[in-house]
């Protein structure tokens, strides 16, 4: 009989314990704060341009080969189209021509991205305002607004100060300096972007409307 009591008293006391731990733990999660996790707008692009770079001949460049020569000009012009051959050779009529296809897309800027190595090193960068020395020493680039130009007439590239929101960057220069340090081919790729929100955290554009191609240097 002593033996049957004293197992039920020891029953009541872990069945007691266990509520017990119950209501405490009940309280304790009352006071933590609830955790919500932060949901993040889905990117959706919009854009629709298709963008792409072409030579001095109104070529369409898929790959450009030329000698690994220091101080020597790479020069690509860029238009809202992947046509093969353009019909004109005059650049503003191509570029306007292009342009007038799309609606409401004033709002749209031009940027570029290099990828490249130097020995063991990988070198990229996105460019979205004139910077010159950006790849010093390997090369410089300049960037040109040829649209608003009147015709026939002599212009530069563009410096930091003569970008407003009219700009165009309308074609690229690349000038070779060093050209012995590069050992990989430059892939250079144009794109159109409206916001931030058409770039990583690195940087680098994830839009689709964009063209790329590689300048092999032999």
């Amino acid at each position: 009989m002593k033996k049957n009591l004293l197992f039920i008293m020891v029953l009541l006391t872990i069945i007691t314990g266990c509520k017990n731990n119950e209501k405490i733990n009940d309280v304790e999660n009352k006071d933590k704060p609830v955790q919500i996790e932060e949901q993040k707008d889905e990117y959706v692009d919009n854009n629709p341009i298709v963008v792409g770079l072409y030579d001095n001949d109104y070529n369409l460049v898929k790959e450009y080969n030329t000698t690994k020569q220091n101080f020597k000009d790479l020069i690509f012009s860029v238009y809202y189209t992947n046509q093969e051959v353009l019909d004109s050779n005059n650049q503003k009529y191509n570029w306007n021509k292009f342009y007038n296809e799309y609606t409401n897309i004033d709002n749209y800027k031009i940027g570029f991205s290099f990828s490249f190595s130097s020995g063991e090193e990988k070198i990229e960068k996105t460019i979205l305002e004139p910077e010159t020395y950006a790849f010093n020493p390997y090369f410089y680039i300049y960037l040109y607004d040829d649209i608003i130009q009147p015709d026939g007439s002599f212009y530069s590239h563009l410096e930091k100060t003569d970008v407003n929101e009219n700009t165009i960057f309308s074609s690229i220069k690349i000038y070779l300096v060093e050209a012995d340090k590069i050992t990989s081919p430059i892939e250079l790729t144009v794109f159109t972007y409206d916001g931030e929100e058409d770039f990583d955290e690195f940087n680098k554009y994830k839009g689709k409307s964009r063209y790329t191609i590689k300048i092999n240097l032999i």
